[in-house]
C-alpha cells in the first residue's frame, strides 16, 4: 500500500466535498440539537452500551435489523448515524444502506467516543464509556 497522494486533484476535491456533505462532527451535531433541528439520531452500538449512555434523543437500532426498523425513520428528515469510535464502520455501512433507500443521512465523525471526548451531554445511566469493542 502506498502513502503517495494520487495526482487527480479533481477526484480529491470531489471526494472531500462529498465527505463534508455527508459527515457531521460532534460539535456540529450538538449545535444542531441545541438549535432544535429536526433530526433522527441512530445509535448502532449494543443495547447495553446505549443504556449506559447515548447522545440525547438517539434511538438504538442494530445494524442487522435496520431494514426491519425503517418505520422509525423519516425519509424527509436528516438521519445521523453513529457507532463506537473512529475505526468502527457500522455507521458508514448503515449510512450507505439508508442513502440507497432514499434517506437523507449523515455519519457522526468519530462515533460515540468523539462525542464523549468533548464532554457533551449524554442520556442514560450516567456512565460514559470509551469502547474498545467495535464491529466488522
Amino acid at each position: 500500500m502506498s502513502v503517495e497522494t494520487p495526482t487527480k486533484i479533481v477526484d480529491a476535491a470531489a471526494y472531500f466535498e462529498a465527505k463534508l456533505a455527508y459527515e457531521i462532527g460532534p460539535i456540529g451535531l450538538n449545535m444542531a440539537i441545541e438549535n432544535g433541528e429536526k433530526l433522527t439520531i441512530v445509535d448502532l452500538r449494543t443495547p447495553e452500551l446505549f443504556a449506559k449512555g447515548h447522545i440525547p434523543g438517539a434511538i438504538n437500532l442494530k445494524y442487522e435489523e435496520l431494514d426491519k426498523n425503517l418505520d422509525k425513520l423519516i425519509k424527509e428528515r436528516t438521519t445521523v448515524v453513529y457507532c463506537y469510535d473512529i475505526v468502527c464502520n457500522l455507521s458508514a455501512k448503515a449510512a450507505l444502506e439508508l442513502a440507497k433507500k432514499g434517506y437523507k443521512v449523515k455519519e457522526l465523525e468519530g462515533g460515540y467516543d468523539s462525542w464523549t471526548a468533548r464532554n457533551l451531554k449524554v442520556e442514560g445511566t450516567g456512565q460514559t464509556h470509551k469502547s474498545s469493542s467495535c464491529c466488522g
